[in-house]
């Protein structure tokens, strides 16, 4: 039962028993970094048949992770701690401040309430009493605690400092190698200053990662207490499952919780099976392959779907290779003469071929309502299915009116009031004409009237499609 164990310890006991291990890392608040969470093997069972083993392995707590944090304003700071403790919060600020109003080791400020990111920044202003109330102290011993308790202690009592890094084989890394001032010498917080070293951790030097196994690197990114990331991808000349490169090079200087990236080789890139075109595009796009894709009408395969392939399953693939994607258009479609039907014949057909049909009305003709007079696409000519296909219809042979004007519809001493009544019964009685209403002045009527020469008056003959201007006196 690995749980809980190291993943050092797993992969000494995977290499005697020639076990060949599978890390996948997620993040836990519960399990150390760098510990079992779980495995895919039951404890207890007979290694006979067991080749391989799938471990997910601590990442440590994930610091981005969204939490709720209490309005802690009124808390006494030991509280606060808990409470910063408990969330996992790792970018906290604790400032303290004179303040002649406030009890001192209590917060009077705090820069985010509600949810926030774990890693996010959160100030909290503490009192530190009155000035007055700052008195010298005994120095404690600070070293080898951490830095953020040893800078607390400073910081509520008043005592200023500075800090120094320093790599330590010795003391852990943000922990405190020594100080200025030593333990039990009276500092006084008016006129002191205290330097505190703080250890980098050891100073590391990075072998030739590429020339060792991902299980040697592993071992050694885990002693050093570094972080790691893994990306792989394919290489016509690294065998499969070796290093083919990282982020820093044989002799370089770094410190703990660096993040070291190793890229491993897949081995020789293979053309595999693919279920869907989306599947297909993310690869080649993940492996940065070049691709065509080229569409084809095929009867049996669905609109949309695959083909076939220019390499064939399995086949191995160059870096200069283009692959090309077949791609089905589905069965033709050929567009019918859709002139002289009628729009319910047309509707029945674009269903039937799968064509996306609108309608437009050109304009009044000798062709009956509701038939068509031409179409956007030619008839005869080859589409896939779901092509837009736009119709334009007859209104039907255009009629003539009578203009019919009584003086009742007339607002006598009002143009606007006689255009308006006016447009309103023209609409109605002769549908299908434009009217254009123009104010003119006379010298014979008043405003209101249907001007003495106007283009359109009583008894004019009006077409329908036609456009007429209507003069009235102003």
């Amino acid at each position: 039962d690995f749980t809980n164990k190291n993943i050092n310890e797993v992969m000494t006991w995977a290499s005697a028993n020639k076990i060949e291990i599978e890390q996948v890392y997620e993040y836990s608040d519960i399990i150390p970094e760098y510990h079992i969470i779980s495995q895919s093997i039951v404890p207890n069972t007979l290694l006979k048949n067991v080749k391989k083993i799938n471990l997910i392995v601590s990442s440590g707590p994930n610091y981005d992770k969204l939490v709720v944090i209490p309005n802690m304003i009124g808390w006494n700071i030991d509280d606060a701690l808990k409470t910063i403790n408990d969330n996992f919060l790792n970018n906290v600020n604790i400032q303290y401040v004179i303040n002649e109003e406030i009890e001192r080791d209590y917060i009077f400020d705090q820069s985010i309430k509600g949810q926030m990111r774990r890693n996010e920044p959160l100030t909290l202003k503490v009192s530190l009493g009155s000035k007055e109330s700052l008195i010298p102290v005994n120095m404690i011993d600070l070293k080898n605690k951490k830095m953020f308790d040893a800078t607390l202690w400073l910081k509520r009592n008043g005592i200023q400092y500075t800090l120094k890094y320093e790599f330590s084989d010795k003391v852990s890394r943000n922990y405190i190698i020594g100080q200025s001032i030593l333990k039990d010498t009276t500092v006084d917080p008016t006129k002191d200053k205290v330097t505190l070293i703080v250890s980098k951790g050891k100073e590391i030097i990075v072998p030739d990662l590429t020339m060792m196994s991902i299980d040697d690197v592993t071992n050694w990114i885990i002693e050093n207490n570094l972080k790691i990331k893994y990306e792989d991808r394919y290489d016509l000349n690294i065998p499969i499952g070796n290093i083919i490169e990282t982020n820093y090079k044989e002799g370089d200087i770094i410190e703990e919780e660096t993040t070291i990236y190793i890229v491993t080789s897949k081995g020789q890139l293979r053309m595999p099976k693919f279920s869907s075109l989306n599947e297909f595009r993310s690869w080649a796009s993940k492996y940065d392959i070049s691709i065509k894709e080229e569409y084809e009408f095929n009867e049996n395969v669905k609109k949309g779907n695959i083909i076939k392939f220019s390499h064939e399953e399995n086949g191995i693939i160059e870096p200069t290779d283009t692959i090309i994607v077949y791609i089905s258009n589905g069965a033709p479609v050929t567009i019918p003469n859709f002139v002289g039907k009628s729009k319910g014949n047309i509707k029945t057909t674009c269903t039937k071929l799968d064509l996306i049909c609108s309608f437009t009305y050109s304009g009044y003709s000798s062709t009956a309502k509701d038939v068509a007079v031409s179409q956007n696409k030619k008839a005869g000519s080859v589409v896939v299915s779901g092509t837009n296909v736009n119709i334009n219809l007859s209104l039907g042979p255009a009629k003539t009116f009578t203009i019919q004007v009584s003086e009742a519809q007339l607002s006598i001493g009002s143009a606007d009031g006689t255009i308006a009544t006016l447009k309103s019964w023209f609409n109605k009685n002769y549908p299908g004409v434009t009217f254009n209403f123009v104010k003119k002045a006379s010298n014979e009527l008043p405003p209101g009237y249907i001007h003495e020469n106007s283009p359109i008056k009583d008894n004019s003959k009006v077409t329908q499609g036609k456009t007429y201007y209507v003069w009235i006196t102003n």
